[in-house]
């Protein structure tokens, strides 16, 4: 069963910046407990709808394979951001593994609308089927490995969310120091938050993107670089005007292999 991760059961590290509330196997919601809101594919180089635009991203606005963790419904709440990344069965997305707990999903489980705004989803919704997480993070809580690949079940008419959206490519090359744009879901808006500025390498494992307003909710977004490739993901933060990511390397491109059943990533 995915769920979102309580806010208090010791796992979520302090500074995360989520809206974190359990969710039931039958689907509702307990209580709600929020934590602090302080504040593209190879792994290796990583009805009608509206047209979506890849490139949208890198060109500093919201591209359609963005969008909004919810707890179900649309009509929830949405508490994550996560991405369509790239994958061979086109049906992936990647956000921040606090986000959510590893293992097959239910009946009640979470959603992802992508393009998410006003209180529509112009893609549709979602339904995630399977969650993976590192092992250091989901039995750990290493910050250092606070990441989550989730595969989607196909929609209603059998088509798989890349095929609707189109989907970032993921780079695990331990990039970083460069212009990215990071799109993200503040929980208490039904709007995305866009903005542009450079990521800064804080250490071997921890890079930092420093723009104002990217309070809980915004976990999960991806920053994209200026090439279109996913070189980060959005995992803290010290305050909202100050937001960390782990550097994807090696783990993360073990990672997506687990989650693509092993297969090598490629462009499509």
């Amino acid at each position: 069963m995915t769920k979102v991760v309580p806010a208090d059961d010791g796992k979520a590290p302090a500074q995360v910046k989520s809206t974190a509330r359990a969710v039931s196997p039958t689907g509702a919601p307990s209580p709600s407990s929020s934590p602090s809101q302080s504040p593209e594919a190879s792994p290796s180089s990583a009805g009608q709808t509206p047209r979506p635009s890849a490139s949208a991203s890198a060109q500093g606005g919201p591209a359609a394979f963005a969008g909004a963790l919810f707890e179900g419904a649309v009509t929830g709440e949405h508490f994550c951001t996560a991405t369509v990344v790239h994958s061979p069965g086109w049906n992936l997305i990647v956000t921040a593994g606090h986000c959510l707990l590893a293992g097959r999903a239910g009946e009640g489980g979470a959603s992802f609308a992508p393009a998410y705004a006003d209180g529509r989803a112009p893609y549709g919704t979602w339904k995630i089927a399977e969650v993976f997480e590192d092992p250091r993070w989901s039995d750990g809580t290493n910050d250092d490995y606070d990441l989550a690949f989730a595969r989607l079940a196909p929609d209603a008419s059998g088509r798989n969310i890349e095929d609707v959206t189109g989907a970032a490519v993921l780079d695990t090359t331990g990039r970083t120091d460069e212009q990215v744009t990071v799109t993200g879901y503040p929980s208490d808006r039904k709007v995305a938050r866009t903005c542009r500025s450079r990521a800064v390498r804080l250490s071997a494992t921890e890079q930092r993107f420093d723009c104002a307003d990217f309070p809980g909710g915004t976990s999960g977004s991806s920053w994209i670089a200026s090439d279109g490739k996913i070189i980060g993901v959005l995992t803290g933060g010290d305050t909202d005007d100050v937001s960390t990511s782990t550097i994807l390397s090696g783990y993360a491109a073990e990672l997506y292999a687990k989650a693509t059943g092993g297969a090598p990533g490629s462009g499509r």
